[in-house]
C-alpha cells in the first residue's frame, strides 16, 4: 500500500512539474513576445525622431 501511495504521490508531483514547466514556457515567449515588441516600438520611434 504504502509504494501504491508513493508512486501516486509521485505521479502528482510530476504532474504539477510538467504543468510548472509549461507554465514557465509560456511565460517566457510571452516575455519574449513583450522584447520583440518594446525593440520594434523602439526602433519605430527612433526612426520617427530622424525624420523630423
Amino acid at each position: 500500500m504504502k509504494s501504491y501511495a508513493e508512486n501516486d504521490k509521485n505521479q502528482k508531483n510530476g504532474k504539477w512539474s510538467d504543468n510548472a514547466n509549461d507554465a514557465a514556457k509560456k511565460a517566457e515567449e510571452k516575455l519574449d513576445d513583450i522584447k520583440k515588441e518594446a525593440r520594434d516600438a523602439a526602433e519605430t520611434q527612433n526612426n520617427d525622431d530622424k525624420s523630423e
